[in-house]
């Protein structure tokens, strides 16, 4: 028996592993009559399964006689399905026509595809690709967990851990583990004690008239809450707690107490009742700041200690922070913004810019209060007196501006002939400090830095939009004087003569 030399061997080798791979991957169109032939090994998807079948068809293959927009035929137990064909012959048609047509002259990148290799050589295996991807993010590993037998984890029955637990030596939580080794932790009965003792205090002064009883009850009602936190007990603790201490007249404590509330019990049901406290408390000090008790107070006990103008601020913003949408939330800021609009002294104070902040923020969040029409005239007042000068920014100015517009043309016809004129004049005011702006800035470019292409763009900017006020005059005179100039200065043209520059 002749032998075969090795070369021809390791071709032949090659050669066979080469068409096995192809049949068990995707075979090219001259492989696929020995797809029938091939052994069943190790593997191999299962014909019963069209899921992994779909993943394993043949994709279309370019040929001569081929018609790529032809319904592709699936053999599926011995009888023929149409899988992927278009419904609509004239529309068939009409694709075929536009993706064979040439286009002469045409650069590359805008001539048509060929049919079978462009978008539509993926049209009659989108099912396929949809599969691919799935199978890319990771069937096989979820298919595989759902059929595992591997058990769930059991989050409420959890095995405690092993070892030396580390979180007991957390600094945050030494005062915790201190007050319970002691006793001193939470406790429902001590609570309902507590509670017990302060209702029996109201039953004998139902109408809160007594302020010593109210102050002991209020004291009961706050140990209650401590001794039970996070419950519906401290909830009612803590509202009548508030209450006591407000017909005790010590509005600080009730405000504290109202205000906890609030932040812990956001739904609670004396919520509307704790708002209400708090913005007559907000009231009152700012009253009281407003005649000079600013100061530090060590004897009355319905003023805060210190800056009684500051926590009326807070208990204000408590009111629409936590209640945005409460019964006094748009009066809180319309009392805080018109507050500060008071406290304004002197043009370009920062009172004015937030008076304006919170003006704004009233007619955003609430365009249906009963202030709106009075919002737009203060917050207009607060932004015309927040501009610092023609030296800054006049992005204030703009803004009012826009605002003096949108009031005349949502509220003209809710306005009096007086609120009509001042705005009209606020408005002329704007315009005419706009336009100083502009030949301030111009001029700047013009004396100083002696670029007079630079002025040239201000000052026409300056008469085409201002051209009834004095400084667009101003700026034509000085148009016609800078004509002749050179727009960029000479580099021998200093602003600042260097032999005049003091030593």
């Amino acid at each position: 028996m002749k032998k075969i030399p090795l070369s021809v061997a390791v071709v032949m080798t090659a050669s066979l592993i080469f068409v096995l791979g192809c049949h068990l991957h995707r075979s090219p169109q001259w492989l696929t009559p020995l797809k029938g032939k091939m052994p069943k090994i190790w593997g191999q998807v299962p014909s019963d399964d069209p899921f992994l079948l779909a993943q394993s068809a043949t994709p279309p293959v370019p040929n001569a006689t081929l018609d790529p927009f032809a319904p592709v035929q699936q053999s599926t137990n011995n009888s023929t399905v149409n899988s992927n064909a278009i419904a609509d012959e004239g529309e068939r048609e009409q694709i075929k026509a536009l993706a064979t047509t040439p286009r002469d002259g045409s650069p590359d990148y805008l001539k048509p595809f060929n049919p079978w290799d462009g978008p539509f050589a993926n049209r009659d295996r989108r099912k396929t690709l949809e599969h691919e991807f799935i199978q890319q993010v990771g069937y096989e590993r979820v298919s595989g967990r759902n059929y595992s037998d591997e058990p769930v984890f059991d989050w409420e029955n959890e095995e405690p851990k092993k070892g030396f637990d580390w979180s007991v030596l957390d600094p945050s939580k030494s005062y915790t583990r201190a007050r319970d080794w002691m006793g001193l932790g939470p406790d429902e009965n001590k609570a309902n004690e507590s509670m017990k003792k302060g209702r029996g205090i109201l039953s004998v002064n139902p109408d809160l008239t007594n302020q010593k009883k109210n102050i002991e009850a209020a004291k009961h009602f706050v140990e209650a809450g401590k001794k039970f936190p996070d419950s519906l007990l401290e909830e009612d603790a803590l509202h009548l707690a508030g209450e006591c201490y407000f017909f005790a007249d010590d509005y600080y404590n009730a405000y504290l107490m109202y205000q906890k509330l609030l932040v812990k019990y956001a739904h609670s049901k004396y919520v509307d009742n704790g708002v209400r406290r708090l913005f007559r408390i907000a009231q009152y000090w700012e009253l009281a700041a407003d005649k000079g008790s600013s100061t530090l107070n060590v004897t009355n006990k319905s003023l805060p200690r210190y800056d009684t103008f500051g926590f009326a601020k807070k208990a204000y913003e408590t009111i629409f922070t936590y209640d945005p949408n409460g019964p006094v939330s748009d009066d809180a800021l319309m009392a805080l913004a018109t507050a500060y609009l008071k406290k304004g002294r002197y043009q370009g104070d920062d009172n004015y810019n937030q008076a304006a902040y919170y003006y704004q923020r009233l007619r955003e969040e609430h365009p249906l209060s009963k202030h709106i029409a009075r919002v737009y005239e203060y917050e207009l007042y607060a932004r015309t007196q927040a501009y610092l000068g023609a030296e800054h920014p006049g992005r204030t100015l703009e803004e009012a501006r826009k605002l003096a517009e949108i009031t005349l043309r949502q509220f003209g016809s809710e306005l009096d002939s007086e609120d009509r004129a001042s705005i009209l004049e606020i408005k002329e005011d704007i315009l005419a400090k706009e336009a100083e702006r502009l030949w301030e800035i111009g001029q700047f470019y013009d004396q100083k830095k002696r670029h007079y292409g630079s002025a040239k763009l201000y000052y026409e900017r300056l008469i085409a939009e201002y051209p009834q006020t004095q400084y667009a005059e101003k700026a034509r005179k000085r148009m016609t004087q800078i004509e002749h100039l050179p727009d960029v200065p000479s580099m021998f043209n200093f602003s600042v003569n260097p032999f005049k520059m003091k030593r």
